[in-house]
């Protein structure tokens, strides 16, 4: 059993190595991220931490894709941009449009945020139906990225995925949407399913075909890593934002309007698979900090097994570029915790990418 890392440890670990992490913003890991902005507050914080790589150049965010259709999540994913000075991202709105806000009907204890988001801090797109559709900018950013070059991802439902593996020729680009992932994309990163099996909400909740079909049709050459509900459902991040923040924080105010007023408390499904999508497992140390994540397997492959959305996993040794997460050996839940909690109290003009 390895050594538990403690947050003093990290820390500690942090001032030694600080100027490892700094770069020119936006020269890092191109990244693409496809998100269900909307129903969950975790969005944000993974938005937050995109923009804030993105800034001290460990990432290079290319575009955002909604793959809810409600008016606020691109206004929202735009508003989230602008905060942290990067305005120009595009940002991408399925269709159809709907004006619905979110409706806590699981628990009854969850409140809306992305209509506030978009209200208090408007962005560079203001209405979704002014923002080009998810296939339409995949497409355009995926044609003019160096090839191999690009992460997807996904942080949500996977509708725009499946939409673009059906996409034809058109006159951005001659290949179709499978040649574009094949030519173009280095890694899709998920967020969803449980593993080694059972159901998850991503997969199942909203749109189970597309899942089907995004893990049936996904080029066999373009490696796949799952970041599961289990692994996030045990990282709670929240402790320092509320101390920390100023009252006028965008990250910390959308955590308090969802999960209520006083408590930035969440699950980090959604960024954990950011800094796994942006950083891997290896560069970690870029932050000045342990590697904290881990694969949990060493070949195989997902499937789904329902029409609910479930997933298991095939144990099969001719396929190795298919993986899942967990924490790595001596990382702890909290030691996670604290690594999240760094991006939602990070002020926007900061270069350095930890606080």
């Amino acid at each position: 059993m390895g050594i538990s890392i403690s947050t003093a440890v990290l820390l500690l670990c942090w001032l030694a190595n600080a100027t490892a992490a700094k770069a020119t913003k936006g020269q890092g890991q191109p990244i693409i991220i496809d998100t269900d902005l909307f129903g969950d507050v975790d969005d944000v914080g993974a938005l937050t931490i995109a923009n804030v790589l993105h800034n001290c150049g460990l990432a290079d965010l290319r575009g955002i894709m909604i793959n809810t259709p409600s008016q606020y999540g691109a206004p929202a994913a735009s508003a989230i941009c602008s905060y942290f000075g990067n305005k120009n991202v595009p940002v991408a709105a399925l269709r159809p449009i709907t004006n619905a806000s979110f409706f806590d009907d699981w628990e009854y204890v969850r409140g809306e945020y992305a209509s506030k988001i978009a209200y208090n801090w408007p962005g560079s797109l203001t209405n979704a139906s002014l923002a080009p559709t998810p296939v339409e900018l995949y497409r355009s950013v995926l044609a003019s990225a160096e090839n191999s070059s690009l992460h997807i991802i996904s942080i949500g439902f996977l509708t725009n995925l499946a939409d673009l593996l059906r996409s034809e020729a058109d006159d951005v680009s001659p290949l179709t949407g499978t040649e574009l992932l094949e030519a173009k994309v280095s890694e899709l990163v998920v967020m969803g399913g449980r593993y080694p099996s059972g159901w998850e909400y991503n997969f199942g909740g909203t749109d189970p075909n597309s899942t089907t079909y995004v893990i049936e049709h996904w080029p066999k050459t373009v490696p796949v890593t799952f970041s599961g509900g289990e692994l996030g459902s045990t990282v709670f991040s929240g402790q320092r934002p509320l101390e920390e923040s100023p009252s006028d924080s965008l990250p910390v105010s959308a955590y308090q309007w969802y999960v209520g007023r006083g408590s930035v408390t969440r699950e980090a499904w959604d960024p954990i698979t950011v800094l796994y999508g942006i950083l891997g497992l290896d560069n970690f140390t870029k932050l000045g900090v342990w590697p904290m994540l881990a694969y949990a397997n060493e070949y195989g492959y997902n499937t789904i097994t329902a029409s609910n959305g479930s997933n298991a996993w095939v144990n099969d040794t001719s396929v190795r570029n298919q993986h899942w997460l967990k924490l790595a050996d001596g990382v702890t839940n909290t030691s996670m915790a604290w690594l999240v909690d760094n991006f939602l109290v990070h002020p926007p003009g900061l270069s350095r990418c930890l606080v």
